[in-house]
């Protein structure tokens, strides 16, 4: 008889920063606390998906190749919903649990063969629960082969008051691979009065291609109301990011290192007009390239979620006019 092969949470944990220790060594003593430890059922969450094209469909239809899902995760059939792309799989990705809570740990591993096309996104936002103990986490790792188009866009995440997370997402692209990812972060239940009155929050991303970063940017907050820092949130308690990196060394003048930087110009005359006669101190963005112009990173903050969000999707939409010739699709309403 073979026995059961047990996962690891250790294996399911992202690289730790060193402000975080503190709170994985709480979840040691988590037992005594009444809080469920690391590895108990419904603890670990694990989607290991890979996508890659049908050769034998007239539209080059992207499907899942391989899955492994563990519970509470959970995935949808690819829908294939843009008119303008029929073959391009959007998944939508879930978490039967209810959001995140203490202890949990929320592994995510999705490949996209050469050629695929698909978007990632959740059905909704994340709550993220006060907790007692420990701390929770997800790990989101995105691999894109040649000729593949990912679009990473899942619904906000919101801290409740005494909540932990570190979240990590890693990106490795092929050379012609293309990357528009967005999200968006709310560090309070703001119509109940809750900014900036979680424990901690570690966001990072990281971007390389051909084993060479051209991104790695990681935000740290420890403390409740710290986020209010000049130097960490400010005093905008809505965070969106866009993330927008298209091929490299491809032909075409859409693909060139210049597009980026002329991509990049229009994307910040998108900005001003989307702020315009909006006061500073409730809506700001700014636009930047990565390395070696390899890239655009957006940043968006701002005291109204749904001003901030549709910044993000016009973003988002300019970028995917620009890039693949065809509009953004609303992920809500199909």
């Amino acid at each position: 008889m073979t026995s059961a092969v047990r996962l690891d949470p250790v294996a399911l944990t992202p690289p730790v920063p060193w402000e975080f220790r503190g709170f994985f060594r709480d979840a040691a003593d988590a037992a005594t606390d009444g809080v469920q430890p690391v590895g108990r059922p419904g603890k670990v969450g694990v989607l290991d998906l890979t996508l890659g094209v049908d050769a034998a469909s007239s539209v080059q239809k992207t499907g899942v190749t391989s899955r492994y899902v563990k519970a509470p995760m959970q995935f949808t059939r690819p829908l294939y919903i843009d008119p303008a792309d029929p073959g391009e799989a959007f998944v939508y990705v879930r978490s039967t649990g209810g959001g995140l809570a203490q202890n949990d740990r929320i592994r995510q591993q999705i490949t996209l063969g050469d050629g695929a096309r698909a978007t990632v996104t959740t059905p909704a936002g994340t709550p993220v629960h006060r907790m007692n103990a420990g701390c929770a986490t997800q790990w989101i790792s995105l691999t894109v082969g040649e000729s593949a188009v990912c679009e990473y866009l899942p619904g906000q995440n919101t801290l409740f008051a005494g909540s932990r997370l570190l979240q990590v997402t890693d990106v490795s692209l092929a050379d012609s691979a293309t990357l528009l990812a967005a999200d968006v972060i709310l560090t309070g239940r703001l119509a109940r009065g809750e900014r900036d009155l979680f424990d901690a929050l570690g966001q990072c991303w990281r971007i390389e291609r051909g084993g060479r970063p051209l991104l790695s940017d990681t935000l740290c907050v420890v403390g409740a109301g710290q986020g209010r820092s000049e130097m960490l949130l400010s005093r905008w308690p809505v965070w969106g990011t866009v993330l927008i990196v298209p091929p490299a060394g491809a032909p075409g003048a859409a693909r060139s290192a210049g597009s980026v930087k002329s991509l990049l110009a229009s994307v910040r005359e998108l900005l001003v007009e989307r702020c315009a006669g909006v006061a500073a101190e409730d809506l700001t963005a700014a636009a930047s390239t990565m390395v070696n112009d390899a890239g655009i990173t957006v940043r968006v903050a701002g005291e109204d979620p749904v001003a901030v969000r549709a910044i993000v999707d016009s973003v988002h939409d300019h970028a995917r006019r620009a890039l693949l010739g065809r509009p953004a699709v609303d992920l809500r309403r199909m």
